[in-house]
């Protein structure tokens, strides 16, 4: 038992607005296993974060998970739902972290394209292929920036080189077809085009040869589609842009059908019969836009055509019935006396 003198002073103290620094001494005696050494509320309470900042610095937080690679993937899945600004943010931040990851630099110049920024997407495709040379698609489409940009020779390094990563590569194959009509250089062209036309019908012939029984049964909406999807996969098969194109002026839906031929021309630039059809199409057939601008289109194909093959006096002859038209009759005459002077030259051989 305490005595009186001892109970009042302990009852004092815990009546004190002071926090005691020692426990009673009949606590400490039944409870020993959580004694506490004689510190301050205030000590406790830094021991007590620090525990804290250590644990949460081990555990999977957010701070944790902000690696590179977090921002990578987080960027890439805003690009494919189309939420292009976050995810801009979020691929710079991976790069800023990672200079080496080159998938994120491809990306970003993916964004930019789609965006229609060429010169930025110009600037990520080759910091992308800086830091990893290998890759034949972004060396492709880094291609058709520059030959959008007239830069003919930058475009011609990048369709070779992702020929020489991927042989198979159909589409800068066609690449360089553009490259080497443009330098009058017919053989290597038509090499290029003949590996793309081949592997193309390795790839799609079956799928054309289902869109020509269609085509056949007058199935124009099955027809069209497997058409368009094979000149979606194998660019090459001038066969399938014909048909289409048939199909089109037979549903008498010419501007569709001018959109086939330019498609083919683009693909295959020396291909005469593609620039006589827009010819025809342009001069005879209303489509959107004023007349004048499609007679110029009809003229200029035409010419075109007569460019590639100057023994067709037929072509001749078209060109004059068009300046007949917009009442241009010296024009009409030259061009009259041109196609008759190939047509009689024709005859004495």
């Amino acid at each position: 038992m305490w005595s009186g003198a001892e109970s009042n002073r302990r009852h004092v103290d815990f009546q004190s607005t002071a926090l005691p620094t020692e426990l009673p001494d009949h606590l400490k005696n039944g409870l020993p296993l959580i004694y506490m050494p004689k510190l301050s509320i205030i000590k406790y309470a830094i021991i007590f974060s620090v525990f804290l900042g250590a644990y949460f610095a081990g555990a999977p937080g957010a701070d944790a998970r902000e690696t590179w690679e977090f921002y990578y993937e987080k960027g890439l899945t805003q690009y494919r739902l189309e939420i292009y600004d976050a995810a801009i943010f979020n691929l710079i931040r991976c790069l800023d972290a990672n200079p080496r990851c080159y998938e994120a630099a491809k990306v970003l110049a993916d964004i930019y394209d789609k965006r229609n920024n060429k010169s930025q997407a110009v600037k990520y495709y080759k910091q992308s292929l800086a830091i990893n040379d290998a890759q034949a698609d972004v060396h492709y489409t880094l291609g058709m920036l520059y030959e959008l940009f007239n830069e003919r020779g930058l475009a011609f390094q990048n369709f070779s080189r992702a020929v020489e990563i991927d042989p198979l590569h159909v589409r800068a194959h066609c690449g360089l077809v553009r490259y080497y009509v443009k330098e009058n250089d017919r053989a290597a062209a038509d090499r290029h085009f003949e590996i793309s036309y081949r592997m193309g019908m390795e790839k799609s012939g079956g799928l054309l040869s289902t869109a020509i029984e269609a085509d056949k049964k007058r199935d124009d909406k099955k027809a069209i589609a497997l058409y368009t999807q094979v000149i979606d996969e194998a660019p090459a098969l001038v066969d399938a842009y014909m048909n289409l194109y048939e199909v089109r002026m037979r549903r008498k839906e010419y501007a569709a059908a001018a959109g086939v031929m330019e498609r083919l021309k683009y693909i295959k630039p020396d291909l005469e019969k593609a620039y006589v059809l827009l010819g025809y199409i342009y001069f005879t057939q209303k489509l959107p836009g004023s007349r004048k601008l499609r007679l110029q289109k009809a003229l200029d194909n035409l010419k075109k055509a007569v460019e590639l093959n100057p023994e067709n006096c037929e072509t001749y002859y078209s060109i004059a019935e068009i300046y007949k038209f917009m009442k241009k009759q010296d024009e009409a005459r030259a061009w009259e006396k041109k196609g008759l002077a190939v047509e009689e030259g024709k005859e004495e051989k």
